[in-house]
This record gives C-alpha cells, sequence and structure tokens, in this order.
C-alpha cells in the first residue's frame, strides 16, 4: 500500500535443533514444528510480503543450507525445513520470467504472473552456507573448531549487496549459491592470512 516498494527482500530467518533423542511423537512434533518455524514460515510470508511491496526487477534472497542438500541424520527436522525453503526458492525462481525449466512449467508459470505482475523480472535465489559466524552458532561449537573458517555474515551481506547494485551479476532466478568457507592463504609477504567466503552454483 501507498506506493511503497522496495528493491530487495531478504528473509535471514533461520535456527538450528538436533532431532530429539530419545524420541517420541510428541517431541519429534514439536522439533519439526519449531524447524518449521525457524525456517520455512518466514521464507514464505517474506514471498507474500515480495507479492504486496517488491518494484520491478526485484531480488528475493533466502538462507539455506549445504547440509540440507544431502540426507541430515540426526537432524531430519532440520534437513526438512531446509530443503523446503530450497524448493520454494527454486520454484519461486520458475515462476518469475527470468526463470527456467520446460514447456509445462513456464506455461503455469505464465498464468500465475498475469496476477502477479512483480513477478516478471524477479529474481529469486537461496544462499546455502555451511557455517555462519555467529554468537547463536558458536555456542554449538567445539574445540577443534576455528571461528576463522567460518563464514562472516559481513561477506555474506556483500554479496547480496553486489546483486542488488549490479543487478546482471545475479545468479539465474531460482538458484541455489553455495557459500565457499573463508580459506587459509598467503599474502605478497609470504604471511598466512585468511581469506573471504566465496560463492558458487550448487544448482
Amino acid at each position: 500500500g501507498g506506493g511503497i516498494v522496495v528493491d530487495a527482500i531478504i528473509c535471514a530467518s533461520g535456527g538450528w535443533e538436533s532431532d530429539p533423542s530419545p524420541i517420541s511423537a510428541k517431541a519429534w512434533g514439536e522439533t519439526m514444528d519449531k524447524m518449521l518455524q525457524m525456517n520455512l514460515y518466514p521464507v514464505m510470508a517474506a514471498g507474500q510480503v515480495a507479492n504486496e511491496y517488491m518494484a520491478k526487477e526485484g531480488l528475493f534472497v533466502a538462507i539455506g543450507a549445504m547440509a540440507a542438500v544431502a540426507p541430515t541424520p540426526g537432524m531430519a527436522a532440520y534437513g526438512a525445513a531446509k530443503a523446503a525453503t530450497h524448493q520454494y526458492i527454486q520454484t519461486l525462481g520458475a515462476s518469475s520470467g527470468l526463470g527456467i525449466g520446460h514447456n509445462a512449467i513456464r506455461k503455469e508459470a505464465r498464468r500465475l504472473r498475469k496476477n502477479s505482475p512483480y513477478l516478471d523480472d524477479l529474481t529469486a535465489v537461496a544462499i546455502l552456507p555451511t557455517m555462519i559466524d555467529t554468537p547463536s552458532n558458536r555456542k554449538f561449537a567445539t574445540p577443534k573448531d576455528d571461528f576463522n573458517a567460518w563464514t562472516k555474515p559481513i561477506d555474506i551481506a556483500e554479496e547480496i549487496g553486489t546483486w542488488i547494485a549490479q543487478p546482471y551479476l545475479r545468479p539465474s532466478s531460482g538458484s541455489l549459491v553455495k557459500v565457499f568457507p573463508p580459506r587459509l592463504h598467503k599474502d605478497e609477504n609470504g604471511d598466512e592470512k585468511w581469506g573471504k567466503s566465496t560463492f558458487g552454483l550448487v544448482r
């Protein structure tokens, strides 16, 4: 309303919890509901906000997880919620005019865009880190963990900022983008330094 539009919506909501042990139907249901509430539902709610307020050539970004690309024994609820987040972003991307897919998908996407013009040129992307260096994540750290090897939030923010400022550098709509953790390298003086996280397509 009121002519308000936004160029980008970034949904950074998320959280982790292991599956209950010993498992029970009640505990499992509570854990699954918590993981959906923390990881999936905010992204889908943000998608509805995009429908109302997204400007042309908008950018929609959600935080997924590399762990959810593979099986997640011991954290099935978390893995399922993050995998559903990935699927939502891929579906949103395929629904946009910038999405890719086979003829049946493109046909259905065109039908959807008649009532949702923001989809015409929307780029939807999920960023999939391994471990982000946050206070809450540090609580789960082990003595062997080196926080220098964890992705810094500023690295993700700078990548998103580049996509906002330079739309031609954005991944294809519906992309899952992996975050490669920082690595040690030698500078021009031969001293070892930690670099920044880098980004690459998962699919």
